[in-house]
């Protein structure tokens, strides 16, 4: 690591400071939230017992109902990847308000990509329908960061405009071209199933195609040796294993080892038992494939050359020009992986959930995740736990409002509550008298001045 780097991060205890002191802060943010929360549904609905079955809907609809924590992990995964496109171009210093039109893209791609190839194997067509649809987000996105890189056009205003774009061309597409024949409301014909992203309660069934176990056992390899090579990283095992040749061998040996049990034996020991037996269970690998974009999106920005790049760029463009970094090639990549993230989204709701995309496809996750995204500091990890929490509070209000007769959009002032909260932490302070910590690492400005 070099130098500058080096100067740039804090101390390993001023970084654990820093940490517990934004955790306490958001923790109490949510506890004032659903405090004003349940006092303005006592203040409005005359009674304090309506407040108790207010909040014992919410949380039996998102956590204990039947397949109620699994609908509010299939709510948490598109939230998970349009949070992590605005995080990261967040700290790029980059506002992408884009994200929802991003996710429209992805969807339309993604569907086009699952009717239009036919007779390909899952093995192919799973992977090239969410690769597809990455790129055109990518594409879709980088327009903007070019502007705003070569131009100085604030990428506010144009991927809010990027944004109706999305809309008006999905709408077009869906009505007219891309229309399904046969049916009666304005669709797209439904995609194949091979483009169709796994359901748990299935898996068993599509191992037993050998060219599905062999892309599991191929997946599941890989990973195990990205994370044997991350293992090995550490100080004192690297100290054991002195050659690098051991270390790789080690690595690879694991890979294949892993990557062979899982071609070999999980098809059977899957059919022998399987935790996941609810046949009408929406819940799929899109959320593996979240949470795996929440581990490579901290991994690229805080471990490698490229997200120190970005960061950089976000805390001061010119600082970064002057010491040699391309500033318009990281706007570009920064708006690029941002929009591929929201795409994936898009992409995980069709392939996984409606396997045909409606004309009429409203869905908010790209708003709600600047929200998320917010609440979680930019942090990767902390958003799958704020994406949770929205996405359970989205599955619990329907009960909530069944129980109690509270209208389910409190759920929405609750959220704003908890937005207003975190983005005015002096207001935290000042309730709970708290002292304000020192910061341990100067963070990027959320956006920049017109043309800046």
């Amino acid at each position: 690591m070099s130098d500058a780097e080096t100067t740039l991060l804090p101390s390993p205890a001023g970084k654990t400071r820093s940490r517990l002191g934004s955790l306490s802060m958001v923790l109490l943010a949510l506890l004032s939230a659903f405090a004003l929360g349940a006092l303005i549904i006592w203040i409005t609905s005359g009674s304090f017992q309506t407040v108790v079955d207010a909040y014992g809907g919410l949380i039996d609809g998102a956590l204990f109902k039947q397949r109620g924590l699994s609908e509010s992990l299939i709510a948490t995964t598109p939230y998970i990847l349009t949070s992590l496109a605005v995080a990261l171009g967040f700290k790029a210093g980059l506002f992408n308000i884009g994200v929802e039109g991003q996710f429209y893209i992805g969807a339309l791609v993604g569907v086009w990509v699952g009717y239009s190839f036919t007779g390909l194997p899952a093995i192919v067509h799973l992977p090239l329908a969410l690769i597809c649809a990455a790129l055109g987000g990518a594409i879709w996105a980088g327009i903007p960061g070019y502007l705003k890189a070569k131009t100085g056009a604030h990428e506010v205003i144009t991927t809010i405009m990027a944004n109706y774009i999305a809309f008006r061309l999905t709408e077009y597409l869906v009505n007219n071209p891309m229309k399904d024949a046969h049916s009666i409301i304005p669709r797209t014909p439904s995609i194949a199933d091979s483009a169709e992203l796994w359901r748990f309660w299935e898996i068993p069934q599509r191992l037993q195609d050998p060219l599905n176990a062999l892309g599991a056992g191929l997946v599941i390899g890989f990973i195990a040796f990205l994370v044997v090579r991350w293992v090995l990283g550490w100080r004192g095992i690297r100290q054991r294993l002195a050659g690098t040749s051991t270390r790789r061998w080690v690595m690879i040996g694991s890979g294949v080892v892993t990557g062979l049990f899982v071609f070999l034996v999980v098809p059977m020991l899957t059919q022998a038992w399987w935790p996941f037996t609810d046949t009408k269970d929406r819940l799929n690998i899109g959320l593996v494939l979240a949470v795996g974009a929440a581990v490579f999106t901290w991994w690229l920005l805080y471990r490698t050359t490229n997200g120190f790049e970005l960061r950089t760029v976000g805390a001061n463009p010119a600082a970064a020009r002057y010491s040699g970094v391309n500033v318009t090639r990281n706007i570009v990549l920064a708006m690029g992986l941002s929009g591929a993230l929201a795409a994936l989204a898009g992409a995980v709701e069709i392939l996984g959930l409606e396997h045909s995309l409606p004309v009429f496809f409203s869905s908010g996750y790209g708003f709600d995740g600047i929200a998320i995204a917010l609440v979680a500091r930019m942090d990767p990890f902390g958003i799958l736990a704020a994406a949770f929490l929205f996405g359970g509070m989205r599955n619990g209000a329907d009960l909530m409002e069944l129980r109690s007769g509270v209208s389910k959009h409190i759920i929405s002032l609750v959220q704003a509550l908890v937005l207003l909260f975190v983005a005015a932490p002096a207001m935290i302070r000042w309730v709970y008298r708290m002292k304000e910590e020192p910061r341990a690492e100067e963070e990027a400005p959320l956006t920049r001045g017109w043309g800046g």
